[in-house]
């Protein structure tokens, strides 16, 4: 059982910007929990995805700096080719460590550092991908007390990445998008699992 809700991490790749624009969308407005999205994105280039996604929310939009506090009412994106990472303290650091699972950012890494500070009060979301990023972030949360949704793989453009996280830890819920954006907006408004 989750009681409060203190940061999500979401991760998703392949088709993921559409699955962001679904989600931000349907989230009302009395929804403000700090929320990180890790995006797989080309790198060495200035994304452009958080001006795409501020059109979308209330939310504030951004990609974090290095030792940046999290705030409520915050949507971070992850900055191309960096791994973001959240410290002790809850504020975000950016690595240039070498990808993993050919990722920079991963997914795994920012739910693992998440889940270290965070513990219970943390949601972990896998959304569409096509490669098994995020598992290992997933199964870590769950150790550490959070609660894990995973996007329905049917649903998904590319089902990889939920495949891989159902198969990698008891997750909570398999739900489709806009089933999960729903339940972020319950977790906000104080409800429980």
């Amino acid at each position: 059982m989750i009681k409060q809700v203190e940061l999500v991490v979401i991760g998703a790749s392949s088709g993921g910007l559409d699955v962001l624009i679904t989600l931000l969308k349907t989230l009302p407005e009395h929804y403000r929990i700090p929320t990180v999205a890790v995006l797989h994105q080309r790198p060495n280039r200035s994304s452009g995805v958080p001006e795409m996604l501020a059109k979308y929310t209330h939310l504030q939009v951004q990609e974090p700096e290095d030792k940046q506090g999290i705030e409520a009412g915050c949507f971070y994106v992850a900055p191309p080719n960096y791994h973001l990472l959240i410290d002790s303290g809850k504020v975000f650091s950016l690595s240039l460590d070498a990808p993993l699972n050919f990722c920079r950012p991963s997914i795994d890494m920012a739910m693992e550092s998440a889940a270290e500070v965070y513990q219970q009060h943390l949601v972990g979301c896998v959304l569409t991908g096509a490669n098994a990023d995020g598992a290992e972030g997933v199964r870590y949360i769950k150790e550490n007390g959070g609660y894990v949704m995973v996007q329905e793989p049917a649903e998904a453009t590319v089902d990889s990445m939920p495949k891989a996280a159902i198969a990698a830890t008891e997750v909570d819920e398999i739900l489709p998008m806009v089933r999960i954006a729903e339940r972020l907006s319950s977790f906000a408004a104080g409800g429980q699992s």
